[in-house]
């Protein structure tokens, strides 16, 4: 489970690759029987497969070794400096939708994803956010990943108030699958944070209590299949013995490093009074009380959130098969210790104020 610290910082330079620069021959990586482009460009690599729905799917195989160094490419037998053209592979487009929150894209979009290990499909949970923060080295934009987030209004994010400081050196990214590939069908949207508004009776600690905080972003995110915002619960809701869902890029407990691709755990949420038993039995601490603010989940064998998960969403279920925010990744003890659950922020406990906070910023700037 995740504790509050600067270990294991994933860092990336980051820019976007268009159309233009992959026409030119000298930003495709050669292989033997033309050039590496990602997959769904490519006529060889399009339709592998059909959903019911008649929507078309590629298989990645994520464990799969190819010589393009990149298992969302493949070698594109005839690509050549004319890519992209018309009726060469097909060009994905994008179009906004309206909103209605907690929408998930079960199984994910576009993608098969096969693995050994379990991980979210593309766009599955389009509202989890990745949250780095930036520096400049020699001249490139280097994005430090430091954690994540929850997508629940155009212009806020809702994360952990321990993973952000400076407001004006992070940047949200929406849309995002995997850390390490630039062949996504779809682009990301980075965004500047323009304000951190972190719950007023935040304590920062190694245990921290009202770990919560908005983040306000420069401008307004558009939403589509794959960036869509999550539901808020309403301050009454308990998810007691619910199975939820968390997600992330955080430190995948089966590989001990951080996750490229954006990981999907089950958990169980464990009820506060057996929680903070459990605590300090494994802290052996007779004293430990769990702060109102927090609630648990996990505590079973291989399967955890971990470091640089903080901030990140565990979304549970409701009736109509939509999601709602029941938790913030906060802190925890060792990653996957069995009978020691995460702790999380309680959300509902915020309902009243995360909407007031809202109301009253769009109320002053006339949003």
């Amino acid at each position: 489970m995740y504790v509050p610290s600067v270990i294991g910082l994933m860092c990336l330079v980051f820019r976007h690759i268009g159309a233009d620069d992959l026409s030119n021959e000298s930003q495709l990586q050669v292989c033997a029987d033309g050039y590496c482009l990602p997959k769904h460009l490519c006529p060889t690599g399009r339709i592998e497969e059909d959903n019911d729905d008649g929507s078309r799917l590629l298989t990645l195989d994520v464990e799969q070794e190819n010589e393009c160094d990149d298992f969302m490419k493949i070698c594109c037998i005839g690509a050549s400096k004319d890519y992209p053209k018309a009726g060469f592979g097909f060009m994905a487009s994008v179009s906004s939708v309206e909103h209605k929150c907690g929408v998930s894209n079960p199984g994910g979009l576009v993608y098969n994803v096969t693995s050994n290990l379990t991980y979210a499909g593309y766009a599955e949970f389009p509202w989890t956010v990745a949250i780095f923060k930036s520096d400049y080295k020699k001249n490139d934009l280097i994005l430090v990943h430091v954690g994540g987030g929850s997508l629940i209004h155009p212009k806020f994010v809702l994360t952990a108030a321990h993973i952000v400081y400076k407001p004006e050196r992070y940047i949200a990214r929406l849309g995002e699958w995997n850390m390490r590939s630039e062949a996504e069908i779809y682009s990301s949207q980075d965004i500047g944070v323009e304000e951190r508004i972190k719950h007023p009776n935040y304590l920062d600690t190694c245990m921290p209590n009202n770990d919560i905080a908005l983040l306000v972003l420069k401008r307004s995110v558009i939403y589509t299949e794959h960036i869509r915002p999550i539901c808020l619960p309403s301050p009454q809701d308990v998810f007691d013995g619910q199975r939820c869902i968390a997600t992330g890029w955080g430190v995948d407990i089966r590989t001990n490093e951080p996750a490229d691709i954006m990981k999907r755990t089950e958990l169980p949420v464990v009820p506060k009074a057996r929680c903070q038993l459990l605590y300090r039995v494994a802290d052996s601490d007779d004293s430990f009380r769990l702060h109102q603010s927090a609630m648990c989940a996990g505590g079973e064998v291989g399967a955890d959130t971990c470091s640089k998960d903080g901030g990140s969403p565990l979304a549970c279920s409701r009736e109509d098969e939509s999601y709602v925010l029941a938790g913030i990744v906060s802190w925890g003890l060792e990653c996957g210790r069995i009978d020691a659950p995460g702790v999380y922020v309680d959300v509902a406990k915020f309902a009243c104020w995360i909407n007031d906070t809202i109301e009253g910023y769009e109320e002053l700037h006339g949003i």
